[in-house]
């Protein structure tokens, strides 16, 4: 991917941000970078076990929201066996080594939380953040 897709496809996500709000029900895990000040909530909703629905509410850089969006958009079909498997270099093969390694704190924020989420760390009921 060139310089210019990967600023129109991180313009993209921020402005249009995937999976985007809150849910009432389900759980929820946040995190932060208090360096940047990045701030997310994801919230997880699952019937029998399958997730049903994944959101996410953010404030903070460009960045790290766009690659939350990104990456949930990635893993919404079934996170519980994609997710615990990501690392960094799902970031570097969709933005570019460059753009994850200038500041990979916001770029993995997001999924720091979902696998925290799925661990059982910082997990709680989305009605009650």
């Amino acid at each position: 991917m060139t310089n210019w897709e990967t600023q129109a496809l991180l313009s993209d996500h921020y402005k249009n941000p995937r999976h985007w709000g809150m849910l009432h029900r389900g759980k929820s895990a946040t995190g932060n970078s208090p360096g940047c000040g990045d701030e997310q909530i994801i919230y997880v909703d699952e019937t029998d076990g399958e997730v049903t629905r994944l959101r996410f509410q953010a404030t903070g850089c460009a960045l790290s929201r766009a690659a939350t969006s990104i990456m949930l958009e990635c893993v919404a079909d079934d996170p519980r066996s994609i997710v615990p498997t990501l690392d960094q270099t799902f970031f570097i093969e969709i933005l570019g080594a460059d753009v994850v390694h200038s500041r990979p704190k916001c770029t993995m924020l997001g999924l720091t939380i979902l696998q925290d989420l799925y661990l059982g760390r910082r997990a709680h009921d989305a009605a009650a953040p």
